[in-house]
């Protein structure tokens, strides 16, 4: 899992550097950006910086009161 993690590193590295170099076409432009997107979002799902695959977090909370006037 480390070895992919790098190479999702050096992926989004290299994609960055032609989406952001201006002799890149324009025509490429829109696959290596969507790409570059694809790539940032993966490395953030395995890093578990979006919280939607990272581990999960048990948070106590305390239920209130029954109100049936609330209802």
């Amino acid at each position: 899992m480390d070895e992919y993690l790098t190479l999702l590193h050096r992926t989004l590295k290299r994609l960055e550097q032609a989406v952001f170099d201006l002799d890149t076409p324009p025509r490429d432009l829109a696959a290596l950006s969507r790409r570059l997107l694809e790539v940032s979002r993966a490395i953030e799902r395995l890093e578990g910086k979006d919280g939607a695959s990272g581990p999960s977090v048990a948070v106590e909370v305390e239920d209130a009161e029954f109100d049936e006037e609330a209802v």
